[in-house]
């Protein structure tokens, strides 16, 4: 997310919005958020990272990670799902993607 929180004024650039989805609780959600310039929803019973069909893993601690580029009519454009923290595309990437897309 600090990839994110540092080169937010490029998806500002490209009318594209960041929604960020944390496991936790709000009271844990508010100490890793601070200075996120986009908002942060807390899912601590990972209700709405199954509807995305993330799973958390079985075997280890965390969160798979995930990225969804959602269009303006709802539908999801594009989607990234990673087994580990690392497995997540790059800022470029995910810019990339939003300009073939077009954000709206």
């Amino acid at each position: 997310m600090s990839q994110l929180r540092e080169r937010y004024e490029e998806f500002v650039e490209v009318r594209a919005s960041i929604l960020a989805l944390a496991p936790v609780g709000l009271e844990e959600l508010s100490k890793q958020v601070l200075g996120l310039p986009f908002p942060c929803l807390a899912d601590p019973q990972r209700a709405v990272f199954k509807q995305y069909g993330v799973l958390s893993r079985a075997l280890s601690l965390g969160q798979r990670p995930a990225v969804f580029l959602v269009a303006p009519d709802g539908s999801i454009a594009a989607s990234w799902l990673g087994k580990q923290q690392w497995q997540i595309p790059s800022v470029d990437e995910i810019l990339r993607k939003v300009l073939e897309q077009g954000a709206d």
